[in-house]
């Protein structure tokens, strides 16, 4: 822990005066507290109602990380958008400390700490400042503890389900060779367009995707359309339909034809 900093005005010889501390005696230079670093830093705790351990929950299937509501991040560990993560699930950081008495609780710095890649555990080493009396700042380290769960995503969860597939893109190509199979596998891996897909299934002549909605399986053959010449026809199946509510539930079939290169 850091001292409190503050400056004492000189004397018009050009010295420094020195008080005594008034908890325990000892001469220190002047400062709005006349308390030295040790007194204060006893006094007062800057961490008081900060939360030194929380919870993150993280996708077994997909490595993906919960951020709200129905909502993933894909990041890798210790990276920028991961510590964004953590620190939104630090309580009492931004803000007023619970019970702390004093002001603001401003963040000065974050850094990981190393832990075993098998531990189920982050570590943030945070450094925080707080004014606790009229011209008086405290600054102090402390590390946060971020324990891992597994939870699994809606997507890796409709794709353990029998039928869950709502829309499939059927891509075919009829020639001998597999050069262009081989450049659009690179591009869709390069520009994460099979992200949101529940499975990939290979064929002799072609692949096939399988997407959870029709708004997705349009969103890749719209890539498709960016990076090959392509042929598209749609059809759909009737699953179920409710007469009381009139709804009904299609399947969507996508064929894609890659035109011979």
């Amino acid at each position: 822990m850091e001292g409190p900093t503050s400056v004492a005005p000189p004397t018009t010889a050009g010295t420094m005066v020195s008080v005594l501390c008034c908890m325990c005696g000892v001469p220190i230079a002047p400062n709005p507290s006349n308390t030295c670093a040790s007194c204060l830093a006893s006094r007062a705790d800057v961490t008081r109602g900060i939360s030194t351990e929380s919870t993150l929950h993280q996708c077994r299937g997909c490595q993906r990380w919960h951020t709200e509501a129905g909502k993933w991040l894909g990041c890798e560990l210790e990276s920028r958008e991961l510590m964004a993560l953590c620190l939104s699930k630090v309580s009492g950081l931004g803000g007023r400390a619970k019970n702390s008495g004093g002001g603001r609780v401003r963040l000065v710095d974050a850094g990981w700490v190393w832990t075993e890649p098998h531990s189920m555990r982050l570590k943030v080493r945070l450094t925080v400042q707080k004014e606790v009396q009229s011209g008086t700042i405290l600054q102090q380290s402390f590390v946060v503890v971020f324990v891992v769960r597994n939870q699994q995503c809606i997507e890796c969860q409709a794709e353990f389900r029998q039928g869950s597939w709502k829309s499939l893109v059927q891509v075919r190509q009829r020639v001998n060779h597999k050069r262009t199979f081989l450049y659009l596998e690179q591009l869709i891996l390069k520009h994460g367009a099979h992200r949101g897909c529940l499975s990939i299934e290979t064929f002799r002549d072609g692949m096939d995707f399988y997407f959870p909605d029709k708004g997705k399986a349009a969103r890749f053959i719209s890539f498709l359309e960016n990076v090959v010449p392509i042929k598209t026809k749609v059809s759909k199946k009737l699953i179920g339909t409710d007469d009381k509510s009139n709804i009904s539930n299609f399947k969507y079939t996508n064929y894609v034809e890659i035109c011979p290169l």
